[in-house]
């Protein structure tokens, strides 16, 4: 940066774009609208009502701290501690999966699903890997009368959800529990069963993992992205667990990798517990969820 430039936002904005792209950042521009959004404390959209407007100094330096981190991949998520799902705001910390939009799939699928079964009046839904909490929130959001379990092994992860859960207004009606899918419930007196079980789990082959992008292999929490050697390591684990906590013609729906619908499919099949998967699509089409309902 050249000492006698006047940084103003619209400056700081079109440099900092110009300087990502260079470095091969995904999305520059939304990237630096995003951080300065956060250190000004202001919308996207107050950045260009106040083009002109110059930072001060130490609002310069938090903001060139940023970029220096941002060129080195870190996600804009973890950057500025929050993402967006569904159109509500949730925190996010290195310990939790940023939520993307292509789980919001799964979530509209588990609502229209819900809504569609009259007789169930109270859904109880399990959540399986909950991570931020972004599956279980959304669906207490838009389910008012459903009560939710979310389990996680991550205590960190937990607490990440927990304030989001608070933060929501849903914490009396989402129970988070601490362990290894459905380990937590089996700790429970009475064994619950429930009507929903989601799972957006981790299905990356452990050996693709090093050919992901670097904001995702070199940030995001490897407990969350490595599912074993075929990528299915959970999903053999979920179908054969599910069945004992769902309660009759209870459904499964479960996020899938975007070539892994088929082989998901295939093992609730084999399983003989469940009625024939349905692949749902996303908005793109591309293969996103399975579903299949208990026999």
């Amino acid at each position: 940066m050249q000492s006698k430039t006047i940084w103003s936002i619209g400056t700081l904005l079109q440099w900092t774009s110009d300087f990502f792209a260079g470095h091969q950042i995904d999305e520059p521009r939304l990237s630096a609208e995003l951080l300065l959004s956060h250190v000004l404390n202001c919308s996207r959209m107050e950045l260009y009502t106040h083009f002109e407007k110059v930072p001060g100094p130490a609002e310069i330096q938090k903001f060139r701290e940023l970029v220096k981190k941002r060129r080195e991949h870190t996600p804009v998520a973890y950057l500025i501690g929050k993402n967006w799902f569904f159109s509500m705001e949730f925190a996010v910390s290195p310990d939790v999966l940023i939520p993307r939009p292509d789980t919001e799939t799964l979530v509209e699928t588990a609502i229209r699903f819900v809504r569609l079964a009259t007789t169930w009046e109270k859904p109880e839904i399990l959540d399986l890997g909950v991570g931020s909490g972004c599956i279980s929130i959304a669906l207490a959001k838009h389910l008012v009368e459903a009560q939710i379990v979310a389990t996680d092994i991550s205590d960190t992860a937990l607490a990440v959800a927990e304030a989001n859960a608070r933060n929501a207004g849903v914490l009396d009606r989402v129970r988070l529990e601490r362990g290894d899918l459905y380990e937590a419930l089996g700790r429970m007196l009475v064994r619950p069963r429930f009507h929903l079980i989601v799972s957006n789990p981790p299905y990356i082959p452990t050996g693709r993992i090093a050919a992901l992008m670097p904001e995702v292999k070199d940030h995001e929490p490897r407990l969350a992205l490595d599912g074993g050697e075929t990528g299915l390591t959970f999903y053999h684990r979920i179908v054969a667990g599910a069945p004992e906590y769902l309660l009759p013609t209870g459904m499964l729906l479960v996020e899938t990798g975007f070539d892994q619908a088929a082989s998901v499919s295939a093992l609730l099949s084999a399983s003989g517990k469940f009625s024939e998967p349905r692949i749902i699509r996303d908005a793109a089409g591309h293969q996103r969820c399975v579903m299949a309902t208990l026999l």
